[in-house]
């Protein structure tokens, strides 16, 4: 991820709270767990509305998929576009978030540690309120970093980052993910979080100047 990309997701995140069109309760509760988003309710080859796009344009780089299920696709080809959308929550309430993502290809030489290669094939971001640089969490599949490895952004430091998956893992697979993020933040910041604000996606390749391709569906929230 670039710098000026850098620049347009500290934008992204301090006007967060006022573009999105989507309520801050969104999703139904079912016996604890809260939808955010499953793509279902859009039509296959459209860019998600509610979603909103920053660093370029996001329906071409993010489109809805089924097979049957529906899932979003994001294909970057040496581009860096960050979407994400307005999901306000108590994290103490619900602590957990779960998604299902599946990698096809990895950003070549992708190294989240370092500018000039700073490139995700996947990555789900955790938004928190703040002015000028607000907190994030960043869930990545990593084309290089070893699985459990938790570093900083080289571009924020209020950005801490999560390995999850890696090289290694099975690609063109769907893989379950279930994380505590109360737990993450106060072990990554060393304090107590504020309420979430959003819920971000991206596949970026701009530094390595290669190609990321991934798919993302059943994103929720849960207490337990």
């Amino acid at each position: 991820m670039g710098y000026h990309m850098h620049a347009k997701l500290l934008a992204f995140c301090f006007l967060v709270t006022g573009i999105f069109v989507v309520g801050a309760l969104a999703g139904d509760e079912t016996a604890g767990v809260r939808q955010v988003e499953d793509f279902s309710r859009f039509k296959a080859g459209t860019f998600p509305e509610g979603w909103k796009a920053r660093g370029g344009d996001g329906s071409k780089v993010y489109r809805v998929k089924a097979e049957p299920e529906s899932y979003l696709e994001a294909k970057a080809i040496n581009s860096a576009v960050t979407i994400a959308k307005k999901f306000e929550y108590d994290l103490k309430e619900y602590p957990f978030l779960s998604w299902q993502w599946r990698v096809l290809e990895l950003p070549r030489g992708g190294d989240e540690r370092y500018k000039k290669i700073g490139d995700s094939a996947a990555a789900i971001y955790v938004i928190f309120p703040g002015l000028f640089r607000p907190d994030n969490l960043k869930y990545v599949w990593s084309a290089s970093l070893p699985i459990g490895t938790t570093t900083e952004s080289p571009y924020n430091s209020k950005t801490k980052i999560v390995v999850l998956r890696n090289q290694s893992s099975p690609l063109r697979t769907w893989v379950c993910e279930k994380v505590n993020v109360y737990e993450d933040y106060k072990r990554l910041f060393g304090r107590e979080p504020e309420h979430v604000k959003a819920i971000g996606l991206m596949s970026d390749s701009d530094n390595t100047e290669s190609e990321a391709k991934a798919h993302y569906k059943r994103i929720s929230i849960s207490k337990e």
